[in-house]
C-alpha cells in the first residue's frame, strides 16, 4: 500500500466491548490480533483509547506490538506503551476528590479510586470487597490488578502526604441497583466529567477530560489532524472521540449514543466486528 494512499494515519481502538470482552479476562481474538497487525504492516500505527490504565496495556497487551502513545484512564493519561512512561496526565483536584470520597463512604458501590506512584504505577484502592466470587472475577477484570482496601476514602485522601487520583470508578449493576449516574452528575458534573463506561461501570476524571481530549492531545503530539485518524469505540464514554475522528466506527453491540454518531455500524464483539472494520475500511477487503 502506497504511504500517498494510505487511508487513515492513525486507528483508536477502545479496549472493553470493542476489542476485549466486556466481563470476562480473555485475550483479544486472533482474528482481531491479526487484523491489527496487518493494518499495522500496512504502514498505518494502531493504538489505544480505553479507561484501563497505562500499566494494563504494557503488562498485558505487550503481543499487540504497539508504538505510538495510547490514550488511558479515559484520556486523563497518556503514554507510552513501550517504555511506560507518562507523556501527560491530569489529576482531579484534591479538594473535588474528597467530596466524591466522602459520597462514596457513605454509600454501598464498590469503588476504586487510581493514583500514580512516586515512579509513574498505578496504584489502585478498592473501598470494599465484592459480595460474590462472580462479581470479584468482573473487578478484577475491569478495575485493574493488585488493589489495596481502603474503607475510607476520605482518611486516604486527608492524609498530610496524600496526592490527589486521576480517576475514580464504581460498579454500577443497573440490574441490581438504580441507575447512579444522574445523581453523580448532578452532584458533581458542573466540576468532573462523569460517564457510564460500561454496563456496569461509572467513571469521573477532571472536568474536560475524556477520550475526545485525549485524542486531540495524542494527535498534536503526533503532528496529525483528527480528520484523518479513524475510531473505533462502543460505549458513551467514546462519544467524545467518535464525534472528533475522521471516520468513527460504532460496534455491533454498542450504546445508541454510540451508534448515533458513528459513520458505520461494525458487527459486535463476539463477531471480531472490529477485524471487520479495520479489514474493510483500511486493508480494503470486501
Amino acid at each position: 500500500m502506497n504511504k500517498t494512499t494510505l487511508p487513515f494515519d492513525l486507528v483508536v481502538l477502545d479496549l472493553d466491548g470493542t476489542i476485549l470482552d466486556l466481563y470476562h479476562a480473555r485475550t483479544i481474538t486472533p482474528r482481531v490480533r491479526q487484523a491489527i497487525a496487518a493494518v499495522q504492516a500496512a504502514g498505518i500505527p494502531v493504538t489505544i483509547g480505553t479507561g484501563r490504565t497505562l500499566d494494563y496495556i504494557c503488562d498485558q497487551l505487550g503481543y499487540l506490538q504497539l508504538t505510538h502513545p495510547v490514550i488511558t484512564m479515559q484520556g486523563a493519561v497518556i503514554g507510552d506503551p513501550v517504555t511506560n512512561k507518562i507523556l501527560a496526565e491530569t489529576d482531579i483536584s484534591l479538594e473535588l476528590a474528597q467530596q466524591v470520597a466522602d459520597w462514596v463512604d457513605a454509600s454501598t458501590y464498590v469503588t476504586s479510586f487510581y493514583f500514580h506512584d512516586e515512579r509513574g504505577r498505578v496504584r489502585i484502592y478498592q473501598n470494599r470487597p465484592a459480595e460474590t466470587p462472580s462479581d470479584q472475577a468482573f473487578h478484577d477484570h475491569v478495575f485493574g490488578g493488585s488493589r489495596l482496601m481502603q474503607p475510607s476514602f476520605r482518611e486516604l485522601l486527608a492524609e498530610p502526604t496524600a496526592k490527589p487520583p486521576l480517576k475514580f470508578l464504581l460498579d454500577n449493576d443497573l440490574n441490581r441497583t438504580a441507575n447512579v449516574l444522574p445523581e453523580l452528575q448532578a452532584r458533581f458534573g458542573a466540576d468532573l466529567y462523569i460517564t457510564r463506561t460500561h454496563p456496569r461501570l461509572v467513571e469521573g476524571t477532571a472536568q474536560g477530560i475524556d477520550k475526545g481530549q485525549g485524542l486531540l492531545h495524542l494527535c498534536d503530539l503526533l503532528g496529525l489532524t483528527p480528520e484523518r485518524v479513524l475510531v473505533i469505540g462502543d460505549n458513551d464514554n467514546d462519544i467524545p472521540m467518535l464525534r472528533l475522528a475522521g471516520y468513527s466506527v460504532a460496534m455491533g453491540n454498542a450504546t445508541a449514543g454510540a451508534k448515533a454518531v458513528a459513520k458505520w455500524i461494525a458487527p459486535t464483539v463476539e463477531e471480531d466486528g472490529a477485524a471487520v472494520a479495520l479489514e474493510r475500511l483500511v486493508l480494503g477487503k470486501k
